[in-house]
């Protein structure tokens, strides 16, 4: 997906906004947004620090269940969610 990028701050290229492929940005955006974070869509969001307080297997399936859901929303195809090492959840799928 094509869309403006942030680094820190948003990005600027010849006077304008820089635009480049964001797909992996828009992900981590989703994941660390909390419900509310977005005033246009305030159910948008996964809210990834509440689920890694808690290291169950029930809290797992939980992220998982949400992630999906979350990138669903967000017209992201998803072909694979992996959480099960927290430290490198992968997910797979595209725009």
């Amino acid at each position: 997906m094509i869309d403006f990028r942030i680094d820190q701050d948003l990005l600027f290229y010849q006077g304008d906004l820089y635009l480049a492929e964001a797909s992996q940005q828009n992900i981590e955006h989703l994941l660390l947004a909390q419900k509310g974070s977005y005033k246009e869509y305030p159910l948008l969001g996964v809210g990834i620090e509440n689920y890694l307080r808690g290291n169950s297997a029930i809290n797992k399936l939980r992220l998982e269940a949400e992630i999906e859901k979350q990138l669903e929303f967000d017209n992201f195809k998803v072909r694979l969610i992996d959480v099960t090492n927290l430290n490198a959840i992968q997910i797979d799928g595209n725009y």
